[in-house]
């Protein structure tokens, strides 16, 4: 029985301890005592687990987005350009 009390002793001392502390470490207090309590028990039924391989995830189907009409670039002549002037006078026709 004196293991048990010697366990229940540090037991004790841990909460006391962790009572005290930040949300952090009485998290982290937490998990290794999970983690302490898991290998305690896989040592007992005496089995390992062995890692199962992962499994491919199926591809999810792509959604096809259609494709918006190109716009034609509307090609313009290059003329050479001229200095602002006034207006031709033949092009101007008197009403």
């Amino acid at each position: 029985m004196s293991a048990l009390s010697d366990i229940q002793r540090s037991l004790n001392t841990i909460r006391a301890i962790e009572r005290d502390s930040s949300a952090e470490v009485r998290l982290s207090a937490l998990a290794l005592l999970t983690a302490t309590s898991s290998e305690i028990a896989k040592e007992l039924r005496g089995t390992e687990r062995v890692p199962q391989p992962k499994k491919a995830r199926p591809k999810m189907p792509q959604a096809r987005i259609p494709n918006a009409p190109k716009k034609q670039a509307q090609k313009q002549t290059q003329t050479e350009p001229r200095p602002f002037t006034e207006p031709r006078r033949n092009s101007i026709q008197p009403d």
